[in-house]
């Protein structure tokens, strides 16, 4: 996949990235977009929508422009790393000091950027370790000497102070020596340090919760806050983080810094919607709302259109959040709402939300080309219903255009007609490296995508029991609608399960990891909902795992009564069809609705029929086009010969796994017409048995021009090759 796939209007010399930083990739100067206040900048978008991409772009083109650091919030090294000392450590202050590292090595104009505040900082928590010996916090506090520059004054003192100290230190070995050591080390480093230098940690420090202006006292409360852990520790951190972003504004206001630097730092958190991403970005947002602004670009990912969880969950409405999204042409207007409360306005107030742009339609057909290697198939038809196929199924979600467009690259598709959504699926993405360069076999492209945007992007709050099943309870949900279809299917998945998830809660982590949600059907993304479709029918043997799904939620909407009123299909009768149609065929589902034609308003029947005919078919023989046209022999009168044709060209319209025959929009309309007539014929018959004012003349005409009605609009949407029931899944398909 190219880097920059979809990215021109973020990347180009005149875009966002571009404005924020103030250098082009090229290197020229770009007038800054905003002014000392800026926004975190937000990108949003689920699995597969080129977030971290993006951030790799950034870093690529403009790290050697402008100062940049980049952090995979999701990785665990830092973790890890924290793990060695937990008492002079933790995940925000291993990632604070690997941001440091960064921009101290950087090399371009200006050169790297020294850190002493943070450096005082974290030395002031290395050292606060109240059960460590000398030698450890010697060994810990020097640790940290990497992040500053050679040659920096900064840099020996704790030698220094370790030396100056060590015959005391050395009495007092078999007892904990913090109390001593920080005061020496922070005596040391004041001692030490240039005027300028303790001026600068005046004014950082000075400003500690309870420092009262005091540098020596802010140091040494920051390493008891660190200590205490909590919310006293979350404080600490975030003023360390306070503390670096002031260390990158000096660099830039010092002298050699106005004449040598220009435009602005970027910092990356890639998956910081996570724990560690929102123990970062929050403290950011809470010290801008309260006027502490610095020069610093965050980008930031996070997988829910809403934000990140210190967002969505803040406890209040969202509806102001600047919004962006890069086709609106002109760069996004942002300044922080006025009349807040201190203290108490919404974090959202800081924040500048980028949704992730999906592929346009040429773009695809550009990267499906590129993918061929410029190469089309020997039949247009056969790469026509490839693109069509790739759009339906990928939404333009630009990792599913390229896994598809690899995979269909490499197959073969005879004909148009064995060229469907499940021969798409089935293609194998050919044999290579993963991102780690180890080699991976090639397999198929759906096998491909489940890793990649599931087993790889699972909810952060998913419980640890949970994880080893949870790709096979969202198999089994894919033929779930609303809740309660799958609530039962949950229950039965997770039969003998001590912990159980229930429907709620598998939506809401579905939500979580940015996957969107449509009313009518519980996995709300076609592409998603085709890969664990494929996915169950291949779970035993025969389609045994499908057909069982299907047969338990029979069995639970006959039990309700098919009269029971039902919140997607009218009634209980009618969701109870459309699982016998997906998983046994069509002969009862005519009967039942020839059986409700009459007594039912025509309106909900058409209704009924649309959710009904949107279902999947997967492991069987496809005749719907011939019972569409009537060239199967169906048993009963003429109504329900009708009403048969009817079901399968509306189940061809709205299942769409397979290319959509010219012949459709026609086979639509012609039994919508002739059970209009049948209705009228039967209107007539009732005014000369009741007159022209009987109730079974109204129902009877009403519905007769509502058919009428139905056969040019589902006609016509048919012919443009739209769905004929719009819904979440959906809104992208048509016209092409």
């Amino acid at each position: 996949m190219p880097d920059e796939l979809g990215f021109d209007e973020l990347l180009d010399d005149g875009g966002l990235v571009a404005r924020l930083l103030g250098r082009t990739a090229a290197g020229r100067r770009r007038e800054l977009l905003y002014g000392d206040d800026l926004p975190v900048v937000l990108l949003v978008g689920g699995p597969g929508m080129g977030k971290g991409r993006l951030l790799r772009c950034i870093r690529k083109q403009f790290g050697p422009r402008v100062p940049t650091a980049y952090v995979d919030c999701a990785l665990t090294d830092c973790r890890e790393q924290a793990e060695e000392q937990p008492g002079s450590r933790s995940e925000v202050t291993e990632v604070l000091r690997k941001i440091a590292l960064q921009y101290g090595d950087w090399g371009g104009d200006g050169g790297g950027i020294a850190v002493p505040r943070l450096y005082a900082g974290l030395a002031a928590v290395a050292a606060s370790d109240r059960l460590a010996r000398a030698a450890p916090l010697v060994n810990e506090v020097g640790r940290l000497d990497g992040i500053l520059p050679p040659g920096s004054f900064w840099r020996g003192v704790i030698k220094g102070t370790a030396k100056n100290y060590l015959g005391y230190l050395a009495g007092l070995v078999s007892s904990p020596v913090v109390g001593p050591f920080v005061n020496a080390l922070l005596d040391g480093l004041f001692a030490r340090a240039s005027t300028e230098g303790r001026a600068a940690l005046a004014a950082c420090y000075g400003e500690y919760p309870g420092a009262g202006g005091q540098p020596l006292a802010g140091l040494r409360s920051l390493g008891d806050d660190f200590q205490q852990g909590g919310e006293a520790r979350r404080i600490a951190e975030g003023f360390l983080f306070r503390a670096l972003r002031q260390d990158i504004d000096a660099a830039y206001h010092s002298v050699r810094g106005r004449m040598s630097r220009v435009g602005r730092p970027a910092l990356l958190l890639d998956h910081a919607d996570g724990s560690l991403g929102r123990r970062l970005v929050k403290p950011a947002l809470e010290d801008r709302e309260r006027g502490h602004h610095d020069r610093l670009v965050i980008f930031a990912t996070a997988r829910r259109e809403d934000g990140g969880r210190f967002l969505h969950r803040a406890g209040s409405s969202a509806e102001g959040m600047a919004t962006w999204r890069p086709f609106m042409g002109a760069l996004p207007e942002w300044s922080r709402p006025p009349d807040a409360v201190p203290d108490h306005a919404p974090l959202w107030r800081g924040v500048l939300r980028v949704r992730m742009p999906v592929l346009t339609r040429d773009q695809q057909k550009d990267e499906l080309s590129r993918l061929r290697g410029g190469r089309a198939p020997s039949d247009n038809a056969v790469r026509l219903r490839v693109h069509s196929g790739v759009h339906r199924l990928s939404g333009g979600r630009p990792l599913f255009v390229t896994r598809l467009g690899e995979a269909t690259a490499a197959a073969s598709f005879p004909t148009p007609e064995e060229c469907t959504d499940w021969a798409i699926l089935d293609a194998r993405v050919p044999a290579g490296e993963d991102d780690q360069g180890r080699p991976v076999a090639d397999r198929p492209v759906a096998d491909v995508l489940v890793d990649e945007l599931l087993d790889r992007e699972r909810p952060e709050e998913l419980p640890p029991e949970h994880r080893g099943h949870w790709l096979d309870l969202l198999t089994h949900l894919s033929v779930a609608h609303d809740v309660e279809c799958a609530q039962t299917l949950v229950r039965a998945v997770q039969e003998g399960r001590t912990e159980r998830l229930n429907a709620y809660r598998v939506a809401e982590l579905l939500e979580d990891t940015g996957w969107p949600r449509c009313p009518r059907h519980f996995i709300g993304d076609i592409g998603l909902r085709r890969l664990l479709t494929r996915r169950l029918y291949r779970l035993r043997d025969g389609g045994a795992a499908w057909h069982a799904d299907h047969a338990l939620l029979q069995g639970h909407y006959r039990d309700l009564g098919d009269g029971h009123p039902d919140a997607l299909f009218v009634t209980a009768g009618a969701h109870r069809m459309h699982h016998l149609l997906a998983s046994d065929g069509a002969d009862l589902v005519t009967r039942y609705l020839a059986g409700t034609f009459l007594t039912r308003p025509i309106a909900e029947w058409c209704e009924e029929l649309l959710a009904v005919a949107d279902a999947a078919l997967i492991g069987a023989d496809d005749d719907r086009y011939a019972r569409a046209l009537g060239e199967t022999q169906v048993r009963g009168d003429a109504r329900r010969r009708q009403i048969d044709r009817l079901l399968h060209a509306v189940w061809l319209t709205e299942d769409r796994t397979q290319p959509l025959d010219e012949t459709v929009p026609g086979v639509l309309r012609g039994p919508l017409r002739d059970l209009s007539e049948e209705l009228s014929q039967i209107a007539d018959e009732a005014v000369r048995d009741q007159g022209p004012e009987g109730a079974d003349v109204a129902r009877a005409a009403d519905g007769a021009a509502l058919l009428i009605r139905m056969a040019r609009d589902w006609g016509d949407r048919a012919e443009d090759k739209q769905p004929l029931k719009r819904c979440v899944c959906t809104e992208h398909i048509g016209f092409g």
